[in-house]
């Protein structure tokens, strides 16, 4: 095994530019199908599989032609200049229809337009439509709410929050490399190590056949905080033999005493990542699965390709050594470790505290929190109220059920308004789904010019087209109004030469377009308002009455709205979270337990960084702050996953080296201090990334990141001055642990 071995590490050695040229064609594929990735900024698709919106989103997708939308409201504006603004902003390329009631949509001199637009939502034609509204707007005060606009500062967020996060963990990165490295070239190989990685990962991503915009944006970030490490393992293994041995030997045997930490760290990472899979919520599938791709592609890197870096670059690592900048941590590590037994303690104490303290957190399942759009979304609320949009979707034909429907909820304080067809009022006591014949219409005020005459017309139209076969007369007979304007919208000009081109015609033209948003083949939609912010307690309780509520009006129905997605969410929490704690510390115990072969240590491994994850989640339930729920499932596994690559590291180092020492404490002390530049790297470059994110970006982005950077932080203390304590206290136990002691046979009794 030893021979297969060593002669695979050689043929990697002897083939290094075949590997340069593998990669080089690599990356340049990368780079072009990076291109071709689609992102995704709409959220719906990400529902919880077989949920209220889940379902819903399939039925709205196959039954009605969604359109975007999305609410302005313009401050400081009068009356008139608002119906002229109203006018201006139909003009505008991409907008379908402009709504606006002065006697609704104007209180405190500002002005509330619903846009309808011409494309769907999150496309480049939308966004390019709302980007001219905003530069039309640029000089007065505005907000802008909706999924529309959602997606619009969600992208614009996401693109700014890259370059700021690449520039600032770039210049971390650079300078903590620099800190801790013993050569100056070996930031080159480094970087030349990490890009490729990230372009084989990024270049990879088509795959998905769109990716969210959360995966596209913490990818990057993530696989170079997470991933880091095993370069850094391998480079540092190497300087190390490089000064006993020439170039090629030193990468050998820095390929076989570096690669089991690499393979455990990376399989421990990735068996993190991989219990993300099991989520119910699609996102957190996705991005399970694409930042274990960037692992993959990282520890490829580092075993394929950084290897040729290392001998082709050999001579200038070696003339750009300088001094090292990293102080010696023996002395205040034997220090710390005199206190070995009280600290021990104190974690355990710790430990009980913090676990119990962070079951009581209290969540967030909102994952659309753009800060522009949640900025907007009060500004408005403070003259209209919020709008929180509620999709109902129920099987269409019975208009009078429908009514019933509608008033029950219109008779519920938080619901503030109705959109349907059986809601739509054309004049007093005239909705769209009622019946009419020529006579119930003539003289009623319709907002359409047509005499008696016109009107049997456009009734024998209709019985031409519809029911060529009945006995009953034009003047007599009953059809749905809303039927009716359809054959006129479409015949009007054999009847009223020229309509077509006035302002009757355009409403005619509406009429159809709010049939087909509101009534498909099979299935009508009925919009609601919902006075309250997303995630409220209002929002919620209604959200849970109503799953029971329409089924006494309906046996089969749909929901589909934010709040109708925090419900879902909510509820498949607890399973998700669950699911996945049990799994992310199965899988890692079970790669423990073969990297170390032993059967305490690995548990002693997890407790010391699960200790760190419930630290990092006590202190929102101490700070009184909700806890995203996304982050809180992400982050705890990959907390868990990444950060005890710094424990393996650690002991590892003490175990294989304490026998050449005259003592436990120095053997540990010398442990520390040769593998703290490895650590305090990865783990310094995995906090500032969080960190950075939660500073820079927004949403769930942001309280990912810090909750990421927090609990990176909390990880590297406790692996420097907890786990020393605990090995020590414990060694004894944990040599006993040995399977080859557990296992060791007995000798043959002779006699």
């Amino acid at each position: 095994m030893e021979e297969k071995k060593n002669a695979f590490f050689n043929s990697l050695v002897k083939n290094r530019w075949l590997m340069i040229i593998i990669f080089a064609v690599l990356s340049i594929a990368g780079i072009v199908m990076f291109f071709n990735t689609k992102v995704v900024y709409d959220l719906s698709s990400f529902a919880p599989r077989n949920s209220n919106t889940s379902d819903a989103v399939a039925v709205l997708k196959t039954e009605f032609d969604d359109k975007g939308s999305f609410y302005l409201m313009v401050k400081d504006i009068s009356e008139e200049e608002a119906g002229i603004l109203q006018d201006e902003l139909s003009k505008i390329d991409g907008v379908a229809v402009v709504a606006f009631d002065k006697s609704k949509n104007y209180i405190n001199n500002s002005a509330f337009f619903t846009i309808s637009l011409t494309d769907y939502d999150s496309t480049n034609e939308a966004n390019d439509t709302i980007s001219s509204i905003a530069e039309k707007m640029e000089s007065a005060e505005f907000y802008m709410s909706g999924q529309s606009a959602l997606s619009y500062y969600t992208r614009l967020e996401t693109i700014d929050s890259i370059l700021k996060v690449g520039i600032i963990i770039l210049v971390a990165i650079l300078m903590m490399l620099a800190f801790t490295s013993k050569t100056f070239f070996e930031l080159l190989v480094l970087l030349l190590n990490f890009g490729v990685a990230v372009i084989l990962n990024m270049g990879t991503n088509f795959l998905f056949n769109g990716i969210s915009y959360i995966s596209h944006l913490v990818g990057l970030i993530l696989q170079l905080a997470l991933s880091l490490d095993y370069s850094i393992i391998l480079l540092h293994r190497f300087m190390e033999e490089r000064a006993i041995y020439d170039a090629k030997t030193a990468v050998i045997n820095a390929l076989k005493k570096g690669t089991p930490e690499i393979l455990s760290s990376s399989l421990t990472t990735i068996a993190g990542l991989c219990a993300l899979l099991v989520m119910t919520l699609p996102i957190g599938v996705e991005m399970g699965l694409s930042l274990a791709k960037s692992i993959v592609f990282s520890l490829l890197a580092v075993m394929f390709f950084m290897p040729a870096l290392l001998v082709i670059f050999d001579k200038q690592l070696q003339k750009t050594k300088h001094k090292n900048f990293v102080p010696s941590v023996v002395r205040p590590a034997k220090a710390i470790l005199k206190f070995r037994t009280p600290i021990s303690i104190a974690f355990l104490i710790i430990l009980v505290l913090a676990g119990t303290g962070q079951f009581f957190n209290e969540y967030s399942y909102n994952i659309n929190g753009a800060k522009r759009i949640l900025d907007s979304q009060d500004h408005i609320a403070e003259d209209f109220g919020y709008k929180n949009d509620l999709a109902i979707v129920i099987p269409k034909g019975d208009y009078e059920k429908e009514k019933a429907l509608i008033e029950f909820m219109k008779s519920k304080e938080i619901i503030t308004d109705v959109t349907g067809l059986s809601s739509i009022e054309v004049t007093d006591g005239l909705y769209l789904t009622d019946m009419v014949t020529v006579q119930s219409l003539s003289g009623l005020d319709i907002g359409i010019p047509l005499t008696e005459g016109m009107l049997t017309s456009l009734f024998q139209m209709y019985i031409d087209e519809k029911d060529p076969t009945t006995e009953i007369s034009a003047e007599e007979y009953p059809v749905m109004f809303i039927d009716l304007m359809q054959v006129a919208s479409a015949k009007i000009s054999e009847v009223f030469p020229g309509i077509e081109d006035t302002d009757y015609g355009k409403q005619l033209e509406q009429l159809s377009m709010a049939r087909a948003n509101f009534e498909g083949e099979t299935y009508s939609r009925i919009m609601f308002n919902i006075n309250s912010p997303t995630e409220s307690k209002e929002s919620l309780a209604l959200i849970d009455d109503l799953t029971t509520e329409l089924s006494v009006f309906y046996e089969e129905y749909y929901m589909a709205g934010e709040s109708v997605a925090c419900y879902d969410m909510a509820k498949v929490f607890p399973k998700d979270n669950l699911l996945i704690s049990l799994l992310t510390v199965l899988f890692v115990l079970l790669i423990l337990f073969f990297t170390f072969k032993n059967a305490f240590l690995p548990v002693l491994l997890i407790l010391v960084i699960q200790g760190g994850v419930w630290i990092n989640f006590v202190i929102p339930f101490l700070s009184s702050t909700p806890v995203s729920f996304i982050g809180y499932l992400l982050v705890c596994a990959i907390q868990m996953g990444a950060t005890i690559d710094y424990g393996i590291v650690l002991t590892n180092r003490y175990r294989s080296t304490k026998h050449l020492f005259l003592t436990k404490i120095e053997a540990m002390a010398e442990a520390e201090n040769a593998v703290f530049p490895t650590i305090i790297t990865s783990g310094s470059i995995l906090t500032i990334s969080g960190l950075s994110m939660g500073l820079v970006a927004s949403g769930v982005v942001s309280t990912m990141g810090m909750l990421l950077g927090i609990g990176a932080a909390t990880s590297v203390m406790l692996v420097l001055f907890v786990l020393p304590s605990l090995l020590l206290v414990l060694d004894r136990l944990i040599d006993k642990a040995d399977y080859k002691n557990i296992f060791k046979k007995k000798p043959k009794n002779i006699l």
